[in-house]
């Protein structure tokens, strides 16, 4: 074992833009994320410890919106129907699944889209189409992300659904 809790490979979070966001919600898919693309799954090999979610704002072209941040399981939701090939579980009900409320401010959109346009840069001009939606975020990336979000309003995730 090694500092992070695993065997060797260093610890990252997941960045997924949730380009059906919208629509996954209103069909209660909630407690997984996916890909049909075979990159998820090497990230799954590394123990990821969170997922954090992204959007494009409608109007806002290049621009990114923080979601929320949910804790990865390896525990099937209930009402688990694939959509995906490859499937990544979040805790829907862990206090650490957290929805950003705010994150749909002017003054939050640019500084979380400066912040992912600076280090994915490629991704970001690839408008995030197929593997470029998932990302992996090492720990120096999620530290300065976790600084960036640290006054930002969070709402428990299902809590968060009710309203």
């Amino acid at each position: 074992m090694d500092n992070y809790g695993n065997n060797g490979s260093r610890a990252l979070d997941i960045f997924y833009y949730w380009k059906d966001y919208a629509s996954d919600i209103k069909e209660g898919r909630i407690g997984t994320l996916g890909s049909n693309g075979d990159k998820l799954e090497g990230m799954k090999e590394r123990l990821p410890r969170k997922v954090w979610t992204f959007l494009t704002p409608k109007t806002m072209k290049g621009k990114l919106q923080l979601i929320g941040s949910f804790l990865v399981t390896d525990t099937k939701p209930e009402n688990f129907v694939p959509k995906w090939k490859h499937n990544l579980f979040y805790d829907a009900a862990s206090p650490k699944s957290v929805l950003y409320p705010d994150s749909g401010t002017i003054e939050h959109i640019e500084e979380i889209s400066d912040f992912i346009n600076t280090r994915f840069h490629a991704a970001v001009r690839a408008r995030f189409q197929g593997d470029k939606s998932l990302l992996e975020m090492e720990a120096d990336v999620v530290r300065g992300l976790e600084k960036l979000v640290q006054n930002y309003e969070t709402i428990q995730l299902m809590d968060g659904l009710k309203k």
